[in-house]
């Protein structure tokens, strides 16, 4: 019986809305504006439904905000009917759902206002009965099946497909959430947002908010206190992850003015973020393999992104960020003829710092390294302001600026101390030198691939060592028994090492052709004077050299017995040239056997 008279009493409430469609309309749409502040309009047929609970539907609804950034238009509005507030004649939509909507937001016009009830929450001032009767306004539900929500802010459009999305807003000063889902170009993305104080948030002052994004390629997540208003902020922990760096920013359209893949990246921090900068203390990043520990900071100076940051590493491969370097040797040994395909990273300015304690470039090790990679404009600079290598002192500094028809070079360095065997160990795999390695370093050159770059290449070097050795010519041996073995000479100097007291040269390179000039170096009793050529376009060395015995380290004598030989060949297989007749003439022994100039040839070798 009481549910008979509750039928009843609901058939009698809803009675002017059964019969007349108008009127069901027009009270659907008045709630729906009060609530939302949007302009509501239907455009197609309007139900209602006792059964199995109280409920609307209505075909061809529009919502449209009164700036004209944001307007919604939904296939169908299903819609849930509040039972308390229709037994008392009041037509109340509890929970809504809208099917297939189509909504455009344009943040580039003035903004979306919050709704009316949140409207007129925000409009109250902190802690006065205003506000605690404006946050207990109740508000509703409202979901999304099946969307299409595009969104245009700073001349970008973005757009929001399949969407499925729940707000669930009881009461205006109770919590909120929003649970959505939807693809972004073509990668499925879920995302919550949480709000412990929506009303107060509005009025400007602070809420515990929660947030969370996953997709495929990346997931982030933050938490901590947030404001609105003309201070606009958030403050709180935040992290995020993802295989692929650019790849993730790629789905916002944004690319990533970084040098190196960034792929298996981790990041967390406690962050600051503000209108147009973020500022990220106490940072851990891992990413390529790397782990760094610091502070970055983002900013848009003049509507131009700004990156810098200051970050400590233990250890440091430094192979990923050259990564996007061209290759410089082709299979065949010579320089890459394959064109330049620099990444475009004019998209933004970054000054990244970095303090290493030990860092690797392939086989190439440096310790307490101080590195800088700055880019401005596109042009990239990369630099190890200080370090320690191999025991002694290291400085490099390269700059790449692309043009439009390749790209321009310029790079300088300087070792100090440096010990010559194990840098020429793991750069060579041979010990070639050994002892304390000076040297400067600078050069320039232009060109669209490696291959014209160096026949571009201009510069200066100089180099010394001082308490070393060569490895592969024994000069101390050779000249000792020149005037008594000198064919034993000519194999002695082929094997064994030279000590050497110091040597140096200076180079000069002009375009492409490097020679090699007031080459000295100094043995324990010998001196050797050396110069020539290196074509760098054909990665050779033409050298001559002249060993002479000296009777003390700071005299020679120019009539002393001497041994001349050449270092030729391709840098990665260079081989010793001597002058053979000269050992031969040398020997009494063997002398004869040589034929005088003009003397009829040989009729044949000499009988043993």
């Amino acid at each position: 019986m009481a549910t008979a008279v509750a039928f009843v009493a609901i058939s009698a409430a809803i009675a002017p809305w059964l019969f007349s469609p108008a009127a069901l309309i027009d009270a659907v749409a008045d709630q729906l504006q009060g609530s939302s502040g949007l302009y509501v309009v239907a455009r197609g047929r309007t139900s209602f439904s006792l059964l199995p609970r109280p409920s609307i539907a209505v075909e061809g609804v529009v919502f449209a905000d009164r700036n004209g950034a944001l307007l919604i238009e939904s296939n169908e509005l299903h819609g849930d009917v509040d039972v308390l507030a229709l037994l008392a004649g009041r037509l109340k939509v509890a929970a809504a759902k809208l099917v297939r909507p189509r909504a455009l937001i344009d943040f580039d016009k003035r903004p979306v206002g919050p709704p009316a009830a949140a409207a007129r929450a925000a409009a109250a001032k902190p802690a006065t009965l205003e506000a605690a009767a404006a946050d207990n306004v109740r508000f509703g539900t409202v979901s999304i099946v099946d969307g299409d929500v595009k969104i245009a802010y700073r001349g970008r459009l973005y757009r929001l497909q399949k969407v499925n999305a729940n707000f669930d807003w009881r009461r205006i000063g109770e919590a909120a959430a929003l649970t959505a889902a939807f693809d972004l170009n073509g990668e499925r993305l879920e995302s919550i947002l949480w709000v412990a104080r929506p009303g107060a948030l509005l009025r400007g002052e602070q809420s515990v908010v929660t947030s969370r994004l996953d997709g495929s390629l990346f997931h982030f997540e933050g938490q901590g206190l947030a404001q609105l208003g003309a201070n606009a902020r958030f403050e709180g922990r935040a992290a995020a992850a993802a295989d692929s760096v650019r790849e993730a920013l790629k789905l916002f359209g944004v690319a990533a003015p970084l040098p190196g893949p960034f792929n298996d990246a981790q990041f967390s921090a406690q962050a600051t973020l503000a209108t147009d900068e973020a500022h990220f203390s106490g940072a851990r990043v891992f990413v390529d393999g790397n782990e760094f520990r610091g502070d970055l900071d983002f900013r848009k100076v003049g509507g131009r992104p700004t990156v810098t940051a200051a970050l400590q590493s233990d250890f440091l491969s430094l192979r990923p960020l050259l990564a996007d370097a061209p290759p410089l040797v082709d299979s065949d040994g010579q320089w890459s003829t394959q064109p330049f395909e620099l990444p475009d990273l004019a998209g933004a300015d970054v000054d990244l710092n970095i303090a290493v304690g030990h860092a690797r470039l392939g086989r190439l090790k440096i310790e307490d390294a101080a590195i800088a990679v700055t880019l401005r404009d596109g042009a990239a600079e990369f630099a190890i302001t200080q370090a320690r290598a191999y025991r002694g002192g290291l400085k490099v500094r390269a700059s790449i600026t692309p043009g439009t028809d390749g790209l321009a070079l310029r790079a300088n360095a300087q070792a100090t101390a440096v010990e010559a065997g194990p840098l020429f160990w793991d750069a060579y795999g041979k010990p070639v030198l050994a002892g304390a390695l000076n040297a400067t370093l600078a050069f320039d050159g232009f060109g669209d691939r490696m291959s014209t770059l160096m026949q571009s290449l201009n510069g200066r070097a100089n180099l010394a060592l001082v308490d070393g050795e060569i490895s592969g010519i024994d000069l101390e041996k050779a000249l000792q028994g020149l005037e008594k073995r000198p064919l034993s000479s000519a194999f002695d100097i082929r094997s064994g090492r030279s000590t050497l007291d110091a040597a140096s040269a200076a180079i000069k390179i002009e375009n492409g052709l490097a020679e090699i000039s007031e080459g000295d170096a100094r043995g324990p009793d010998f001196s050797v004077a050396f110069g020539g050529y290196a074509p760098l376009t054909d990665r050779r060395l033409a050298l001559k050299a002249i060993a002479r015995k000296t009777a003390s380290a700071d005299k020679t004598d120019p009539s002393a017995p001497s041994i001349a030989f050449d270092v030729v060949g391709r840098w990665d297989d260079l081989s010793l040239g001597l002058d053979t007749q000269a050992f031969i003439r040398r020997s009494d022994a063997a002398a004869p056997l040589l034929t005088p100039q003009g003397a009829p040839a040989d009729r044949g070798p000499p009988r043993q």
